[in-house]
Order: C-alpha cells, then structure tokens, then sequence
C-alpha cells in the first residue's frame, strides 16, 4: 500500500542491490532497452492506461507474469490478461 507502479520498481530495485535513482515510468523506460524474450527481473511496460504514452511499468517474474503496484496494493497479474494485452508496450531490460 502507498506505492505508485514507478515507486514499487525503485524499492524494489534498491532492496535487491541495484542501486537506481527514482523516475517516473516514463523516465525508466528512457533508461531501459528492448528484449525480445523477457528474464526474471525484467521491466514491463504498458501504455495508455489512464494517459498516453508509457503509463505504467512492473517487473517480469515469468511465466507471462509480472508484479506491479495497483489501487489494490502491489498485486502479480498476467501480461495475457485482456486488459495489459491490450496497453503492453514490451519488454525492457535496464541499461
């Protein structure tokens, strides 16, 4: 409770050793490069949930499953799930 999806990736993030500044998604995802076949850990972006362009981020943890923070707290969800298949922008990895 009390993160915004940017937040969750920064504590996240830093409690795992990376040290990482804070940025918004948008910003993440302008530190961040394109892989085409995602690993535990990896960034995923989505775009136009509830603006344009990149919107909101998680991290891959497999199996098309990715954990983010949502109004109901840091939850896992599926990239396949029709409402993120609809707004997944890809897969990114940090720099």
């Amino acid at each position: 409770n009390g993160f915004d999806c940017s937040g969750f990736i920064y504590y996240a993030y830093n409690q795992a050793g990376l040290n990482i500044n804070r940025y918004s998604s948008e910003g993440f995802h302008m530190r961040s490069y394109y892989v085409n076949t995602p690993n535990v850990g990896d960034l995923v972006f989505f775009q136009g949930t509830y603006k344009p362009g990149i919107s909101h981020m998680g991290i891959y943890i497999g199996n098309n499953e990715f954990i983010h923070a949502s109004n109901d707290g840091v939850v896992i969800s599926n990239v396949n799930d029709s409402y993120w298949k609809k707004h997944f922008e890809g897969f990114k990895r940090f720099y």
